[in-house]
């Protein structure tokens, strides 16, 4: 296969070469232009720190999206939280009675470890190509007539979530230039704290209710589908965690002295933690999957998702999956119950021998629409307690000590709900219709992904369907070192903007 294309060539291939499509709405000029001005943009956009735990980086990111906004024609305003303020912008169509789209997205990032990127600044995007099992720098004059679609910007950020936000932008551009009507009422909100769980969103959004008002709420988060086919997801776990502390001697006590007689804390916690799941994964706390039923048309629409199970396994390197679902897409179905950490004394070479204080383990529990995750903290509670722990929220008294022979301290995290819209939405229909249309390709529909997004409470507060439009490739390492972007995505990306954009909702 070539490795490398003309633009025309580039631009008459792409699809076909990358996501088996047949149908191209923009002539090569008019993609070239929007692929070259959205890296352009994006560049500038990443180069402004948005670490989601500092505050203070998100003052230039706002400044930014104000401008950026405002000169494709969008009326915007800060919307004040408990914290950091949300961004909004709307776009008016001249027909007052055309459907409103809400459009949610974010543009604050995963914190950084610089020692863990193979690039001086995650914040200074940079370009790059396959060489064999690394990756390349390249110089920035190579994107001039030859540009291979595989090639990569680097930078934190590029995929989750600025860098759909900058394709939007742009396919905008290449409306207005091609004169083209968008045939509804567009709200986009812009959230800077995705990243740490949006605590503030839910108050915020029902502040802002007629602000915020619509018919219908679009997400464009995450990746699409591994098999790279158009993808639409109607449906996402919440999540709400828990912290559990199991006790032993007051301070680490030498293990040849006491090992046998002080209670050791870590083999408690083990044996609390493997009560409540089987050795095939599946929870056993009483009513953890109540609810949840499958009909006919919901499997088959589970079982119609392409995954590879081979290669899923492959890239886990595990040799047989838990059996919560009888398959993948099944098993995202269900609530989960992860152990996400567990801390107790001292490990590698700083080991000690001494039967440490304490041992704890952070839990997450993922969601989904049949289950309430104050609920289900509940019943992890209940289990623990008859288990035989007495369970306080702080660190235990010496009263207390000498008093339970089982002392147990959780704390609890925030609750994010789970949501899901009917597979025959006629919004979903739409924006199904519109990707076959564009791409001549059957559209990947999933019922509930793995992760959280949190704009439940948009659907709880506004009474509208969501779905989310995933845009970015499957292996952006979001989240992780070496966040990356395609440029054949971000292609994709502004053919999706523009087609759905200027397709009327029928």
């Amino acid at each position: 296969m070539l490795k490398f294309f003309t633009m025309n060539r580039f631009y008459a291939l792409i699809i076909y070469l990358l996501f088996n499509v047949s149908v191209i709405a923009q002539d090569a000029t008019s993609m070239n232009k929007g692929l070259q001005s959205t890296i352009e943009e994006l560049k500038d956009f990443i180069s402004l720190p948005n670490d989601a735990l500092n505050p203070d980086d998100m003052d230039k990111n706002l400044i930014w999206l104000t401008e950026k906004f405002s000169e494709r024609g969008f009326s915007t305003r800060l919307i004040s939280t408990s914290n950091i303020p949300l961004f909004f912008a709307e776009l008016k169509t001249k027909k007052k009675e055309a459907p409103t789209l809400l459009i949610y997205m974010h543009f604050d990032g995963q914190s950084i470890d610089r020692s863990k990127w193979d690039q001086a600044d995650p914040y200074q995007v940079v370009l790059k190509e396959k060489n064999g099992d690394q990756w390349k720098e390249l110089d920035w004059n190579r994107l001039g007539e030859n540009i291979n679609p595989d090639w990569r910007l680097f930078g934190r950020s590029t995929s989750d979530d600025k860098g759909p936000i900058v394709m939007m932008l742009n396919a905008i551009d290449m409306l207005k230039a091609d004169k083209k009507k968008i045939p509804f009422h567009i709200k986009v909100v812009l959230d800077g704290e995705e990243e740490k769980s949006s605590k503030p969103l839910p108050q915020a959004v029902k502040d802002n209710r007629d602000l915020l008002k619509a018919d219908f709420l679009m997400i464009n988060d995450g990746p699409v589908h591994p098999s790279n086919k158009p993808t639409l997801v109607y449906g996402c776990r919440g999540i709400t965690s828990l912290s559990v502390t199991t006790f032993g001697p007051i301070s680490p006590q030498h293990s040849g002295h006491f090992g046998n007689y002080a209670p050791n804390p870590g083999f408690r916690l083990f044996h609390l933690l493997g009560s409540m799941k089987d050795e095939n994964g599946k929870v056993l706390i009483q009513g953890y999957y109540d609810g949840i039923e499958f009909d006919e048309m919901t499997q088959e629409v589970l079982r119609s998702v392409p995954d590879d199970i081979t290669s899923l396994h492959q890239r886990l390197a595990i040799h047989s999956p838990e059996t919560v679902g009888s398959f993948y897409q099944e098993s995202l179905q269900y609530p989960s119950l992860n152990i996400r950490g567990i801390q107790s004394g001292w490990v590698g070479e700083k080991a000690r021998t001494i039967v440490p204080a304490s041992a704890t383990a952070e839990i997450d529990l993922r969601l989904v629409v049949e289950t309430d995750g104050t609920r289900l903290k509940t019943l992890v509670k209940e289990h623990i307690q008859n288990k035989g722990y007495f369970i306080v929220d702080r660190l235990p008294t010496r009263e207390e000590r000498m008093t339970y022979p089982l002392i147990a301290m959780v704390k609890e995290g925030s609750v994010t709900d789970a949501f899901r819209t009917d597979l025959k939405n006629p919004y979903g229909q739409w924006m199904e219709k519109v990707l076959q249309t564009s791409f001549n390709e059957d559209v990947v529909k999933i019922r509930t992904m793995g992760g959280t997004v949190p704009i439940a409470s948009f659907i709880n507060e506004l009474n509208i369907p969501a779905i989310i439009l995933p845009l970015v490739n499957p292996d952006n390492n979001q989240h992780s070192p070496n966040e990356n972007i395609r440029l054949g995505q971000i292609n994709y990306g502004l053919q999706v903007f523009y087609n759905l954009l200027s397709s009327k909702i029928n």
